[in-house]
C-alpha cells in the first residue's frame, strides 16, 4: 500500500476572502445570515441600509483588520439613513485603510457563539465550537474534532462546553435551537473537506435563538498552494516485524568491552537470551564475547535480518549501504548526532535516508535506545534498565519518543514486578514512524494494551490507521503526550487558529480515534497494568471497600473528580453485607468493614462477592490501611477469589508498608490484580478503563452512523 503526505510548504502567504465571496461561500453551503449588502460610499451605505430596514449594523471592510470593533469599526442600532451615513463618514476618518462598508440587517439578541475551522498541517481540517464572549475570550470554552464530523459527533461536541447548560436556558432564557446548531456544525464539518484550500475559517459572533442560529461575521483564509500530494514508499510491517522480532542480527560496532555502547548492546543480547544467529562485525577483533567477528558486512556467512548500527554518525551511511548490498533489509541506527543537533545534523539524516532507501533498508532511529521483545528473548538495547537479570514478561508493549525517559520507566516497573511484551525507542523515526510500530503492536496478539509516551506524530494517516485497528482487536491504546503547548502561543488573527492549538488538536485526534490520554507519567504505567490484568467494566459506577471511614471519604472524593460514580445499593444488598460486617460499619457504598479485619479477614472477600453480583456496580475498588500478613494474605485470597468469579475489573490500594505484608502483596501481583499504593492511583487507573471503554463506544456510534 502506498501512503501520501501533503505537498511541500506554501509558496505564499495565505488570501483571505473579501467579504462578498466569504458571505457567497456560506451561502453555497446554506449557513444562515442577516441580510446584508456591500457599499462603496457612506451615501450607498445609507441606501442600502433603507433597502434592508432598520436598526441596521454597519461594519467597515478593510484588509488586515481582524478586530474591528477595537478601532471603531462597527457601529450597531442605527435606526436612519442618516445616522448609517454619519457613522460611515466617521470609520472612514479613523481607519485609513478602509475599502467599504458592509450593512448587515440588526439580528435579534440570543446567545452568542463561535464557530470555525483550521487545516492542522499534520491532521487536517480540524473543527471548533465554543461559546462567544468571555467564555471564548478568557476562559477558552471551546471542543473540537477533526471534520467531518456526525451528527452525533456535533451534539457532544456541545455537550462538552462547561457553558452548555445555557444552551437549555437560564434564568428565564429560552432554550436555544440545538438541532440547528448541530446541522451548522455538521455543515461547516463537510465544507472543510469539500474545500481543501481553505486554511481558516471564524463564524464569530452565532446567534442562537429558539427559532435557529444566524451568522453574523465570517472570516476565511484560503492557502494559495497546489493540495496534490506526493507518494511515499510503503509502510512494510516485514519490516518492522525484522526490527522487534529478528531471526538474526548483526552489531555493526561490537566491542570487547562492556565499557562501551557497542559492547554493552552485544552483552544486553547475550545476557537476555537471544537464541538465533548472532555475528559481530570489529576489524580489530576476531571474537567478541566468545563469538565469532568479522571485519565487515560483506564477510558475514549469512544474511541477518537486522543489523544493529553503534558506530560514529559519519560512518553510519557507508554501513547502511554496505547493508543493503549483502541483502539486510532493516536496521536500528543507534547513533547521534542527526536531525536532534540542529540543520546541520537535519541535512545528515536526509542524506542517510536517501542512501537507504536507494538500496532498500528501513531504518529504526538514528538517536534511538534501542528496541525489546521479551517473548523473544530479544534486546537489542543499550540503556542500563536492561542490567536486570531476567526481562519480566507480560502483556504491555511500550512505544517511546524518548529513549532515557522510557527506559527509567521500563526499569522502574520491572522493579515492581510489572512485565511488557515489548518495548520500543523510536528516536528520530527518520523512516519507521511510532505509528508503524502502533499498527504492528495492534496484530500481535501479545500486547494487550499499548502504553505510549509521544512528543509528536510524523506520520498521521499510519496513526489513524494504527487506531482503527488496535479498536478492530480490542486493544487499549494509552497516550502521554509531553510538550503541550499553551493555546494561543501561535501569533494567528484567527479564533479558530488560536484557540485550536497544537495540543487541542492532539485531543480531538485521540478522541475520535479511541485513544485515552493520560496526564501523568504515573497514570501512564498504571492505566496500562490495570487494562493488561483485569477486564474492561461496562460502565462507570464503583463498588468501594475499606477499612476506614476515613479511607472511604477519600476514595469517594477522587471517584467524584474523576468523574466516576459510587452508586447507592438496593435495601436487600445493604442488609446482606449488614449480615457479614461488624454493627458498628457501614453496609452502604461506599463500605467500611471496619478494622475487625484483623480478627476476622475473610469477610472482605465476601463482601466483594456480593459488590461483584451486584447490576448497579461496574467495577470494585478495595483500599486497605495497614493490614499486615497472615491476615492481610487471608484478605488478598478472598478478593482474588471475587475477583475471578465476578467477571469485573478488581484494583487495590494498600497505603501500609509493604514490608507489612509481602505475601498478601505478592498474591496480588501474581493473580494479576493491580495493587497501588495509594488511593488516587487506584482511581485514575480506574479511569483510564472507564475512558478506554467509553472512548471505543463512542467511536463505534460514530462510525455507525
Amino acid at each position: 500500500m502506498t501512503t501520501v503526505e501533503p505537498a511541500a510548504t506554501p509558496a505564499s502567504s495565505p488570501v483571505p476572502l473579501d467579504p462578498a465571496a466569504a458571505f457567497a461561500l456560506l451561502d453555497t453551503w446554506k449557513v444562515p445570515m442577516p441580510r446584508q449588502a456591500l457599499a462603496d460610499t457612506p451615501g450607498a451605505a445609507a441606501q442600502a441600509a433603507t433597502g434592508i430596514g432598520f436598526p441596521v449594523v454597519l461594519k467597515a471592510v478593510a484588509s488586515g483588520l481582524a478586530h474591528k470593533s477595537d478601532v471603531g469599526g462597527v457601529r450597531v442600532s442605527l435606526l436612519t439613513a442618516d445616522a448609517v451615513a454619519d457613522a460611515a463618514r466617521a470609520m472612514a476618518a479613523g481607519i485609513p485603510a478602509l475599502n467599504g462598508y458592509l450593512v448587515q440587517e440588526m439580528a435579534a439578541p440570543g446567545l452568542e457563539l463561535i464557530a470555525g475551522l483550521k487545516r492542522d498541517p499534520a491532521f487536517g481540517p480540524v473543527l471548533m465550537v465554543g461559546l462567544g464572549g468571555v467564555w471564548v475570550e478568557v476562559l477558552r470554552d471551546v471542543a473540537l474534532r477533526l471534520a467531518p464530523v456526525t451528527y452525533a459527533d456535533a451534539t457532544a461536541m456541545l455537550a462538552e462546553l462547561r457553558g452548555a447548560p445555557l444552551l437549555s436556558g437560564y434564568r428565564g432564557a429560552p432554550a436555544v435551537d440545538r438541532e440547528a446548531l448541530v446541522h451548522l456544525l455538521v455543515r461547516l464539518g463537510r465544507l472543510a473537506v469539500a474545500d481543501p484550500d481553505i486554511l481558516e475559517l471564524d463564524l464569530n459572533p452565532i446567534i442562537a435563538r429558539s427559532d435557529g442560529v444566524i451568522a453574523v461575521d465570517v472570516r476565511v483564509v484560503r492557502a494559495p498552494f497546489s493540495t496534490g500530494v506526493t507518494a511515499r514508499s510503503a509502510r512494510d510491517a516485514d519490516a518492522v516485524e525484522r526490527v522487534l522480532n529478528p531471526r538474526s542480527i548483526v552489531v555493526v560496532g561490537a566491542s570487547t568491552s562492556r565499557a562501551k555502547q557497542g559492547g554493552r548492546l552485544f552483552h544486553y543480547l547475550l545476557k537476555h537470551g537471544f537464541a538465533g544467529p548472532l555475528y559481530a562485525v570489529n576489524p580489530r577483533a576476531s571474537v567478541v564475547m566468545g563469538r565469532p567477528s568479522f571485519p565487515s558486512i560483506s564477510e558475514l556467512p549469512g544474511v541477518p535480518d537486522l543489523a544493529c548500527i553503534m558506530v560514529p554518525a559519519e560512518v553510519v551511511p557507508g554501513v547502511v549501504e554496505d547493508c543493503g548490498r549483502k541483502g539486510i533489509r532493516s536496521a536500528v541506527v543507534y547513533t547521534s548526532g542527526f536531525a536532534e543537533i540542529g540543520e546541520q545534523g537535519r541535512e545528515a539524516q536526509a542524506a542517510l535516508v536517501e542512501v537507504a532507501r536507494r538500496h532498500g533498508v528501513r531504518l529504526c532511529g538514528p538517536n534511538t535506545a534501542g528496541v525489546v521483545n521479551v517473548g523473544a528473548s530479544t534486546c537489542a538495547a543499550f540503556g542500563m534498565a536492561f542490567e536486570v537479570e531476567r526481562m519480566p514478561s507480560g502483556g504491555i508493549a511500550f512505544l517511546t519518543q524518548s529513549g532515557a525517559l522510557g527506559s527509567s520507566l521500563l526499569s522502574r516497573c520491572w522493579d515492581q514486578g510489572i512485565g511488557f511484551s515489548h518495548w520500543a525507542s523510536t528516536g528520530n523515526e527518520a523512516d519507521l514512524t511510532l505509528s508503524d510500530y502502533l499498527l504492528y503492536l495492534a496484530n500481535d496478539p501479545a500486547a494487550r494494551v499499548i502504553a505510549v509516551f509521544m512528543e509528536s506524530i510524523k506520520d498521521p494517516q499510519r496513526f489513524i490507521e494504527a487506531c482503527e485497528r488496535a479498536r478492530a482487536t480490542g486493544t487499549p491504546i494509552v497516550v502521554y503526550k509531553a510538550g503541550a503547548s499553551e493555546v494561543g502561543q501561535r501569533a494567528v488573527q484567527s479564533h479558530t487558529g488560536s484557540l485550536a492549538g497544537d495540543d487541542a488538536v492532539y485531543d480531538a485526534v485521540f478522541r475520535a480515534n479511541g485513544v485515552v490520554r493520560v496526564h501523568d507519567l504515573q497514570a501512564l504505567v498504571d492505566g496500562a497494568v490495570a487494562l493488561a490484568w483485569q477486564p474492561l467494566p461496562r460502565g462507570r459506577r464503583v463498588g468501594v471497600i475499606s477499612a476506614s471511614g476515613g479511607a472511604c471519604g477519600v476514595i469517594a472524593d477522587e471517584c467524584a473528580r474523576q468523574g466516576l460514580q459510587i452508586p447507592l445499593l438496593p435495601a436487600e444488598t445493604v442488609a446482606r453485607i449488614a449480615r457479614i460486617i461488624p454493627p458498628f460499619g457501614v453496609s452502604q457504598n461506599p463500605i467500611d468493614v471496619t478494622m475487625e479485619i484483623t480478627v476476622n479477614p475473610g469477610m472482605v472477600g465476601q463482601v466483594s462477592e456480593i459488590l461483584l453480583e451486584e447490576s448497579c456496580i461496574d467495577a470494585l475498588i478495595v483500599l486497605m490501611t495497614t493490614n499486615a500478613d497472615p491476615p492481610a494474605r487471608v484478605v488478598a485470597e478472598g478478593v482474588v477469589h471475587a475477583a475471578r468469579a465476578g467477571g469485573k475489573p478488581v484494583i487495590v490500594a494498600r497505603v501500609g508498608a509493604e514490608f507489612l505484608a509481602p505475601a498478601a502483596i505478592a498474591y496480588y501481583r501474581e493473580s494479576r490484580i493491580p495493587l497501588f499504593p495509594m488511593p488516587d492511583r487506584a482511581v485514575k487507573a480506574l479511569k483510564a478503563m472507564v475512558d478506554v471503554e467509553s472512548a471505543h463506544r463512542g467511536v463505534a456510534a460514530s462510525r455507525q452512523e
